[in-house]
C-alpha cells in the first residue's frame, strides 16, 4: 500500500477512535464486563486474574473461588488489559481501549488479506472500512472482553499462512497466532480448526500438507499450553469453573448442535440477521455470492479460492461452537472475513461505475453507498445524546456512582448490579455483585446492607430479592441513554435473620 492508502486507513481508525473513546468512561458496564472488566487491574495488584466482588463459596457456581483466582476463560486477553491499565490506569475505559486496538489490528489484517487477495489497494481500504464501521466490529471492539483479541490473533493465523509462497516459519507463526488466540477464548477454536484445514486442503503435495498441518497444530497447542502453571496453581478450582463455564457446556453441545442443526442454523441465522440488520447481512451476502461466482468463473484464481475458503469455514465452524449461544460478540470474526468479498465487489462496481461517470465520481458514491449501509446502529443516537449532555452528571458513570456513594455509610457492604459493581469497587467501597443465578452467584447469602440496581438489575435481579427498603432513585428512567438507579435498604424480619435469607 502507498503513503496515501495507509493515511486513509489511519484516519478511518482515527474517526473510530474519536467516536467512541469519549463514551469507553461514560458509560455503565455493559454485558459480563463486570465479569472481564476487573481482572487485568486485579492482575497488576495481586499478579492473578480474580473477579474481587464475587466472593463464591459454592462448588456448583462457575465462579467458585473467582475472588481468588480466575478460570471461567484462558487469561491472555486479561494480561492485555493489564498491559493497557499498567499505562493508564484502573478503569473500565482502559479494558474497554484494550479491545479496540486489538480491533484496529484486526482490521489491518482485513485490509492486507483484501489487498494480498486482490491486488487492489482501494479494495483493501474498502473491505477494512466495510468491517471498521459494521456492528459486528462495534460491539466486540467497545467491550471489556477478550472476544476481539481472540479474533485478532485468528485472523493473524489466517494472514500469515494465507501466502503463495508460504514457508515453514509462515506455518509455526500461523501456529503462535492460533495458540494465541486460543490462550484468549474458546472463540479461537475456529480460526485454529479453519487454518489447519485450509492445510490439509491445499494444493501441495500431501505429504507437504501433513508435515504443514502437524507443525501448525504441534505450536498452537505449545502456546495454549502457557496456560498450564496457572492451571496447576488449583487445578480443582480450573475444573470446577473452566469445566463448568466452556467444558461441561461444550462437550455434549456439539452433538446436540449436530442433531438439531437445522434450528440450530435458523436460531443463528436469525440471530446474526437481528445482530448487524438487513442492510450490512445484504452486503455480506451479495458480496459473498459476487466471489462464488468469480471463483466458478475463473478457475486459476488461488488467492479467492482461500478466501472463499476460509468465509465459508468460518461461518460453518462457528455455527458448530456456538450451537444455540447467545453471544453476539462472536460473529465478528466471521464478519472480518465477510468483509474481504464486500471490498472487492465494491472495488468492481466502482471500476463499473467508473466507466460511466468517471473515477472521481464513482469513488463518492461508493463510499457514500457505503457509509449509508453502515449507519443504522452505528451508535450515533448515543453519541449524540451524550454529546448533548455533555456535562450533565447523570450521562457519566463515575459522578453518578458518586452521589449514591455520598448517600451510604462508610464501610457498608453494598450488593451492587453488574452495571455499577465495578464502579463501586473502584472507589474502595466493600461490594458485592448483585447476581441470583445459581450457575454464578448467589448474593442473597452475603451479609450486604444496602443494593443498588440499575435497569437492567431491576428488570432481573431485584425481584428475586426480598426485605428491601427503596431509599432513593437516581436520574430518569425514562432517559434510554442517561443513567438511572435505585438504592435499597436490607431491612430484618421479626426474628432479626436477615429476610432475603
Amino acid at each position: 500500500m502507498t503513503w496515501s492508502d495507509r493515511r486513509s486507513l489511519v484516519l478511518m481508525m482515527a474517526v473510530v477512535l474519536v467516536w467512541q473513546i469519549p463514551l469507553f468512561g461514560r458509560t455503565r458496564a455493559g454485558q459480563d464486563e463486570s465479569f472481564y472488566g476487573v481482572p487485568g487491574m486485579m492482575i497488576l495488584r495481586s499478579g492473578l486474574p480474580q473477579i474481587p466482588y464475587i466472593p463464591s463459596r459454592d462448588p456448583e457456581t462457575i465462579y467458585y473461588h473467582a475472588d481468588e483466582i480466575l478460570y471461567t476463560l484462558p487469561p491472555l486477553g486479561f494480561y492485555l488489559e493489564a498491559a493497557v491499565h499498567l499505562v493508564l490506569g484502573d478503569g473500565l475505559a482502559p479494558a474497554r481501549l484494550a479491545s479496540m486496538i486489538a480491533g484496529l489490528v484486526a482490521v489491518a489484517i482485513v485490509c492486507d488479506l483484501t489487498r494480498r487477495c486482490s491486488g487492489s489497494s482501494r479494495a483493501a481500504l474498502l473491505a477494512a472500512a466495510s468491517f471498521l464501521f459494521s456492528r459486528a466490529f462495534l460491539f466486540p471492539a467497545t467491550t471489556a472482553r477478550p472476544d476481539m483479541a481472540a479474533i485478532a490473533f485468528g485472523l493473524g493465523a489466517v494472514w500469515w499462512v494465507s501466502r503463495d509462497d508460504r514457508r515453514w516459519r509462515d506455518v509455526a507463526l500461523g501456529g503462535v497466532m492460533a495458540g494465541l488466540s486460543m490462550l484468549c477464548h474458546p472463540l479461537g477454536l475456529v480460526p485454529t480448526a479453519q487454518v489447519g484445514l485450509a492445510l490439509l486442503v491445499g494444493g501441495r503435495p500431501w505429504r507437504r500438507r501433513i508435515g504443514e498441518a502437524s507443525v501448525y497444530s504441534a505450536v498452537a497447542l505449545a502456546v495454549f499450553g502457557l496456560w498450564l502453571p496457572m492451571i496447576a496453581m488449583h487445578p480443582e478450582l480450573f475444573r470446577i469453573q473452566f469445566g463448568g463455564n466452556v467444558l461441561d457446556r461444550a462437550g455434549p453441545g456439539l452433538g446436540e448442535t449436530i442433531v438439531g442443526l437445522p434450528g440450530v442454523l435458523a436460531f443463528q441465522a436469525w440471530n446474526a440477521f437481528d445482530h448487524v440488520g438487513p442492510i450490512q447481512a445484504g452486503l455480506y451476502g451479495l458480496g459473498t455470492l459476487w466471489l462464488m461466482a468469480e471463483v466458478t468463473r475463473k478457475a486459476d484464481q488461488g488467492q479467492s479460492r482461500r478466501v472463499l475458503f476460509h468465509v465459508v469455514a468460518a461461518v460453518v465452524l462457528l455455527v458448530l461452537l456456538m450451537g444455540s449461544h447467545h453471544i453476539r460478540n462472536y460473529y465478528g470474526y466471521p464478519a472480518a472475513l465477510l468483509s474481504v468479498p464486500v471490498g472487492l465487489l465494491l472495488d468492481r462496481a466502482a471500476s463499473r461505475l467508473g466507466a460511466l461517470v468517471g473515477t472521481g465520481w464513482a469513488k463518492a458514491i461508493v463510499a457514500a453507498m457505503l457509509v449509508l449501509a453502515m449507519v443504522p446502529g452505528s451508535g450515533l443516537r448515543v453519541l449524540g445524546a451524550h454529546l448533548q449532555h455533555w456535562t450533565d452528571p447523570n450521562y457519566r458513570v463515575g459522578p453518578f456512582v458518586d452521589r449514591i456513594v455520598a448517600d451510604l455509610p462508610p464501610g457498608a457492604l453494598v450488593a451492587a448490579d453488574g452495571s455499577y459493581v465495578l464502579e463501586f469497587f473502584l472507589r474502595d467501597r466493600p461490594v458485592v455483585e448483585a447476581i441470583v443465578d445459581p450457575f454464578y452467584f448467589n448474593v442473597r447469602l452475603e451479609p450486604f446492607e444496602y443494593a443498588v440496581f440499575g435497569p437492567v438489575g431491576l428488570e432481573q435481579i431485584r425481584p428475586e430479592i426480598e426485605g428491601l427498603e427503596l431509599v432513593e432513585t437516581y436520574g430518569d428512567p425514562s432517559d434510554p441513554f442517561g443513567h438511572y438507579a435505585e438504592l435499597y435498604r436490607r431491612v430484618r424480619t421479626d426474628s432479626g435473620s436477615r429476610s432475603a435469607f
